[in-house]
């Protein structure tokens, strides 16, 4: 999968997060080529259409970049307004959670390591999607 984050969401992920397990392994995706960091000058300005909502940077580059992608780029968010967004928009969109478990599923993570990521942002999510998807990592060979 090619995937791509743009600068904005590094800085928020991965330069912010510091010692969190989840920056940790989002770091070493990117040195190890499964994650790339988009230049700048591809996200360009947000989409108009964002103007309307409340979001932060990382979300208005994220659902930008993916439309500059083009339609068969779907985006990766931990963010429930980004998600429906993105639907609105007529965007491919998945949750971040989902995401780990299919890292997991292709082999690209362990299931401890997408746990460990899973478990360490949990405070994003409401109750049930954490434990649904460590249910899901469990059932992993």
């Amino acid at each position: 999968a090619d995937v791509r984050i743009p600068p904005a969401v590094y800085a928020e992920m991965v330069t912010r997060g510091g010692a969190r397990p989840d920056a940790r392994i989002a770091a070493g995706l990117i040195n190890a080529g499964y994650i790339r960091v988009a230049d700048a000058t591809l996200v360009g300005q947000p989409l108009e259409d964002l103007q309307y909502y409340q979001l932060g940077y990382g979300e208005q580059e994220a659902l930008t970049l993916t439309v500059r992608l083009g339609y068969s780029a779907v985006m990766v968010t931990d963010d429930f307004l980004a998600l429906i967004i993105a639907n609105r928009l007529g965007l491919s969109c998945q949750l971040f959670l989902d995401f780990m478990v299919e890292r997991a599923t292709r082999g690209e993570l362990t299931v401890t390591e997408a746990q460990s990521v899973v478990q360490a942002v949990s405070p994003r999510y409401p109750s049930g999607f954490v434990p649904h998807s460590l249910a899901m990592l469990r059932r992993l060979p």
